[in-house]
């Protein structure tokens, strides 16, 4: 298991557009299950690959952690895999997701991102329910159908692949660039945060990682 470093604001990666997977083999699988395993590291339900500075559409997604019942989460997607219905995986790993359908516009109260640690969580539009057609890593074809946190999760990931930041869709007054730096230093020097990081020794995928 490899941990990876994830790129914090103002990193120019994360302005950066992502462009399709091509290849499907064991290097993409390796490089999921580690993108996978950063998210769990740093407490997040969402991850996306340009955040660990690979420019290629992969996503992670497990929103188990934001129920006080795990099994509740089910009831906010749906699945399948090869044109089959089945229960949906506990990680959803989406390889060049593409969106097909999005309604039902809300105001999201607590949006916060792994690349801006310590910044609080502020509110943001988003669609209440999504369509999303996607890979798994063995180029099997999916889809899935998001509600509620599944949808709002799925969406800010995707808005990684594309350059976008959750600070681009906050509805309240725009955060100032010295209130985001000041916040992600703080964090920084918190000794959990320290221990984390000292515990971890998470890598840069970049000079690890080769996807085409």
């Amino acid at each position: 298991m490899t941990i990876y470093k994830i790129l914090k604001y103002p990193h120019s990666l994360l302005r950066k557009k992502s462009t399709d997977v091509t290849v499907f083999d064991a290097g993409l699988q390796l490089f999921s299950e580690n993108l996978c395993e950063t998210m769990y590291v740093f407490d997040g339900i969402g991850l996306a690959a340009p955040q660990v500075g690979i420019l290629k559409r992969v996503i992670v997604v497990d929103v188990r952690k934001y129920f006080k019942d795990p099994d509740i989460w089910k009831k906010t997607v749906e699945y399948s895999l090869d044109g089959v219905k089945m229960d949906c995986p506990d990680v959803l790993t989406l390889v060049n997701p593409v969106i097909k359908v999005a309604k039902d516009t809300i105001i999201f109260p607590l949006d916060g991102c792994l690349s801006f640690p310590g910044v609080p969580r502020a509110k943001t539009e988003r669609s209440a329910y999504i369509e999303i057609e996607a890979y798994d890593t063995q180029k099997r074809l999916i889809h899935v159908n998001g509600y509620g946190i599944m949808s709002i999760c799925l969406q800010h990931e995707m808005d990684h692949l594309e350059g976008v930041l959750f600070i681009d869709r906050v509805q309240e007054e725009a955060f100032l660039d010295e209130e985001l730096l000041g916040y992600i230093k703080d964090h920084e020097d918190e000794s959990e945060e320290r221990k984390k990081i000292k515990k971890y020794k998470p890598q840069d995928a970049r000079r690890l990682v080769s996807i085409s």
